[in-house]
């Protein structure tokens, strides 16, 4: 196969990015923006020995499920990719998406327990509460706007149906009221310049913090921070400093509180989370609360059980479940993550939980000689568990074991080699970010010798 080649394509499956894959002699086509049962015409863009990547020319036989996306920047942002594909379907595809992973990564057979349907999100728009967009300059008006997939071409959103509509605003506000005070933007080529990103969080209450990441020192920001204050809803401006010629992030230096209080309160259930610029929080709110429940009910606590919470980040899950715990005990290796973790503890009153900085692999071992663990909470980052953890979670035997996933492949590789020990019991997928093509999973096991109930 080589570059523009044509032929009939049936497409099987979705991949992992929304695409849709098909097999053409044996070989596995990519095919931007096609649904599984579709029959594409098309033309192959790039292919090497393993697999090939292709365009539409012409589609067969459109899918039933096939809709046309809300967007008009659908086609250029790539932030969103499954909105061509109606909600219901998407939500039967992310299950099927698990499975495939299950049978793909392995011995496990999916039919030997139970994989629920996909718990789809109370909001399919406007759910995000989190915006972090570089600044330009489009037709001499400052912009946010989202890279182009696999290229630099700058893609100027005045509105993104995902974000919640107080960020739509504020963004159009705020580079506004930069323009009239005569702030640059960044020129990353040239390394000059000041407004870089624009990272704006809302909370349920419609509350906003703000943070402007420049590229260098101005002294326009503290005025424009102080307009900022007086726009609706926000309550809190930082600064932070970012001149590093590669992408390798958006915060540079820690954020520096401008004007306003420190942080926004972001309330799950009855527990209630400080918000910074940089913490870590589930960016669909109501979502987040329906996963926090599902865990809870996977951990089965009747207030006498330990529970450990790997990867604990800011306590968001280990104080969700103490109130039903004896104890809690949180590591996490980001030293202001437990910070945040003991100050959101501290904020809720909960005495019975505890967050240490260190490495699992190190704590877990001398945790478990003073006392055991009756459940492990685990909610790593996409590339999943580290294999030294997984021995040490081999080793410690713990009964019970919850895994929150945000990638089915890392997930289903990791469960292969916990299955040693553990049995699954049932995975629930739940959509968290709609539009997209990813899924976030809960995963109840136990220990093969312990009798499932």
């Amino acid at each position: 196969m080589k570059e523009k080649d044509n032929f009939i394509l049936d497409i099987k499956r979705l991949g992992i990015n929304g695409e849709g894959i098909g097999f053409y002699n044996r070989m596995a086509v990519f095919v931007p923006g096609a649904i599984p049962g579709e029959g594409h015409n098309v033309e192959v863009c790039k292919a090497d020995q393993k697999m090939a990547y292709a365009k539409t020319l012409e589609i067969k036989n459109i899918s039933k499920d096939r809709t046309t996306p809300s967007c008009l920047y659908y086609l250029d942002c790539g932030g969103c990719n499954v909105s061509h594909i109606s909600y219901e379907k998407m939500l039967e595809f992310k299950r099927e998406s698990v499975i495939e992973a299950l049978n793909r990564y392995t011995s496990l057979n999916p039919k030997s327990f139970e994989i629920r349907k996909t718990v789809p999100s109370e909001e399919i728009f406007h759910y995000r509460n989190r915006s972090q967009l570089t600044v330009k300059s489009i037709e001499k008006s400052l912009k946010v706007c989202m890279l182009k997939p696999n290229s630099n071409i700058a893609v100027p959103i005045d509105t993104c149906l995902v974000q919640k509509q107080k960020i739509n605003e504020l963004n159009e506000k705020i580079l506004k009221m930069a323009e009239e005070l005569g702030i640059s933007f960044y020129l990353k080529k040239y390394g000059r310049g000041v407004l870089r990103y624009l990272v704006i969080r809302v909370n349920e209450k419609n509350e906003a913090l703000v943070c402007f990441i420049c590229g260098e020192k101005n002294s326009k920001i503290k005025e424009l921070a102080k307009k900022t204050l007086t726009l609706d809803g926000v309550v809190s401006v930082y600064e932070s400093f970012n001149d590093a010629k590669k992408e390798i992030g958006f915060f540079g230096t820690e954020p520096k509180l401008l004007e306003g209080k420190p942080y926004i309160i972001e309330q799950l259930g009855n527990i209630s989370y400080r918000i910074y610029p940089n913490t870590f929080f589930q960016l669909n709110t109501k979502q987040a609360k329906n996963m926090m429940d599902l865990v809870l009910k996977a951990c089965k606590l009747s207030r006498k059980e330990r529970v450990l919470d790997a990867y604990s980040g800011v306590g968001a899950i280990g104080l969700y479940l103490a109130h039903m715990a004896k104890e809690v005990v949180g590591i996490e290796f980001n030293k202001d993550s437990v910070l945040a973790a003991n100050e959101n503890a501290k904020e809720n009153h909960i005495k019975n939980a505890k967050f240490l900085q260190g490495d699992a692999t190190e704590l877990l071992p001398q945790l478990l000689m003073k006392e055991p663990f009756d459940v492990v909470v685990v909610d790593p980052p996409r590339t999943g568990l580290e294999d030294k953890f997984i021995k040490t979670l081999l080793d410690a035997k713990i009964k019970r074991m919850v895994y929150v996933s945000c990638n089915p492949a890392t997930l289903a590789k990791d469960l292969e080699k916990l299955s040693e020990i553990y049995r699954v019991n049932h995975i629930t997928p739940l959509d968290m970010f709609p539009q997209t093509s990813h899924v976030e999973s809960v995963v109840s096991m136990f220990l093969r010798d312990i009798h499932k109930d």
